[in-house]
């Protein structure tokens, strides 16, 4: 019953613009789902999304059809930057014990420039965001979510599915994970994680 269903969160949720777009399509609202997917999203976000500030300044959620979900926030704490990294200890969607699944997370502290930098990635991603003129459905892969508060204090979230290689889209989802692994601690250089952006937000702009 839930690979079925998995496979209609897709249908319902992933949609790909012949050839894929090079921008983020609007997220549908969550709320709107109904029976298992409802208590899916219900359960999950909260988890995921542990410690996480209710406006988010800049939010990556990666939510693959059978690994872990995983996620990260940009968060101000005691007036220090931080990229904050949430991971689930397994697939929420399959585990037979959902209340035993956990929520492992790490932060990192920012630099200025690389907090700047992502804030106005996630600015310029919010504003790019529209509708797809043509869709087309996908099945198996990883849904991303990208979401920020926008000047009038609203979420705002736009989504992706399983990008072409070597895409701009792409691209933001390695710049993304890399994010995400510096706020797992791991060896990933901040000054080389500025530059991928700097060269995207160009390329976005184009």
């Amino acid at each position: 019953m839930r690979q079925t269903l998995l496979i209609l969160t897709f249908i319902l949720t992933s949609f790909m613009s012949f050839g894929q777009t090079q921008h983020l399509e609007p997220a549908k609202d969550f709320k709107q789902y109904e029976g298992d997917l409802k208590e899916y999203y219900d359960n999950v976000f909260p988890l995921l999304y542990k410690d996480y500030s209710d406006k988010p300044i800049a939010r990556y959620t990666s939510m693959p059809s059978f690994s872990n979900e995983y996620s990260f926030s940009i968060e101000k704490i005691e007036g220090k930057n931080f990229v904050v990294s949430n991971r689930m200890s397994e697939n929420f969607w399959y585990a037979k014990k959902r209340k035993k699944v956990k929520v492992i997370t790490s932060k990192t502290e920012l630099t200025n420039d690389l907090y700047l930098k992502i804030v106005d990635l996630f600015k310029l991603l919010e504003e790019q965001t529209k509708k797809p003129e043509k869709n087309i459905t996908g099945f198996d892969g990883v849904t991303y979510y990208f979401a920020t508060t926008d000047k009038n204090g609203q979420i705002k979230i736009g989504e992706t599915w399983s990008p072409d290689d070597n895409s701009l889209l792409d691209r933001l989802v390695k710049i993304c994970d890399n994010v995400y692994s510096l706020g797992n601690r791991n060896n990933v250089s901040q000054t080389d994680i500025l530059r991928d952006i700097e060269n995207l937000l160009n390329d976005l702009k184009k």
